[in-house]
C-alpha cells in the first residue's frame, strides 16, 4: 500500500466517523468545517500510536479493508475529542 493509499484510506475513515456523528448533531455539522476538521482530524490519527500499530499489523497481513476497519474505528474518538475540544 501506499503512502498516498494510506492517506486515503485514513480520509476515508476520518470522513466516516464524521458522517457517523453529523446524524446525531446536524445543527452543528451545518456550521463546522468540515474540510479542516478532517484535516485536524487525520494528522491526529497520524501522529498516534494506534495508527502505527494498525499499519504494521498492515505490513504483518491484515487486508487493506481490515485497515480501513481499524482507522474507522481510531478515527471516532480522536474527531469526538476534536469536536469536544
Amino acid at each position: 500500500m501506499t503512502d498516498e493509499l494510506v492517506q486515503q484510506t485514513i480520509v476515508r475513515a476520518v470522513q466516516r466517523a464524521y458522517d457517523d456523528w453529523t446524524v446525531e448533531h446536524p445543527s452543528l455539522a451545518a456550521v463546522i468545517d468540515r474540510i479542516t476538521l478532517t484535516q485536524h482530524a487525520v494528522e491526529s490519527l497520524r501522529d498516534s500510536p494506534e495508527y502505527r500499530d494498525a499499519v504494521a499489523g498492515y505490513r504483518r497481513g491484515l487486508t487493506e479493508t481490515d485497515l480501513l476497519v481499524r482507522l474507522t474505528e481510531l478515527a471516532g474518538p480522536i474527531l469526538a475529542a476534536l469536536l469536544a475540544g
